[in-house]
């Protein structure tokens, strides 16, 4: 019984590290340095602005510039990838898809690697968006701004829990 706890535990571990790379490569700094630029692409995307959107969202890109390769934390590319397709979308409803891929990898990135904790990082939720197969998306503030719906259903949603302070081991 011990070796199958032992097993899974190990195995769990190695799954966790290579959502992200090798945990060594992504550091909390880093991790803090995206949080601005996608809380600005998820406002934009509240307030239906398109043009913003796709400013924040090269923002965001270049930000992951400034950290390890994607050779040292694979995962990152799917992230550049979707920045880039909300840089060059030519639709909120383009724009909003790829930022519902971005939140949810970026989401497992705060909570493996965590942030330095200078501010607060909270995982919401839309049970509506897409069509019902529902959506989330991260905010520093606990006030449901959707960028799903935007100004059609600005306020759909819920907190569903605070994430990022510190690192996960």
């Amino acid at each position: 019984m011990k070796s199958k706890i032992i097993s899974l535990v190990i195995a769990s571990a190695i799954v966790s590290s290579s959502l992200f790379g090798h945990s060594k490569a992504l550091k909390p700094e880093f991790v803090d340095m995206l949080l601005k630029p996608y809380f600005e692409l998820q406002t934009s995307l509240t307030k239906d602005d398109l043009a913003a959107s796709k400013t924040h969202a090269a923002s965001f890109n270049t930000m992951l510039g400034h950290g390890p390769s994607f050779k040292e934390a694979p995962s990152l590319e799917g992230l550049s990838t979707e920045s880039s397709t909300i840089s060059s979308a030519q639709d909120l409803a383009t724009a909003r898809a790829a930022f519902q891929t971005i939140s949810k990898n970026f989401a497992t990135l705060v909570q493996h690697v965590g942030t330095t904790g200078a501010q607060s990082v909270y995982q919401l939720s839309c049970p509506m968006a897409f069509d019902g197969k529902g959506g989330e998306w991260l905010q520093n503030n606990k006030s449901v701004a959707n960028p799903y719906f935007g100004s059609m259903m600005f306020s759909c949603g819920a907190v569903k829990q605070e994430i990022g302070q510190g690192k996960a081991e």
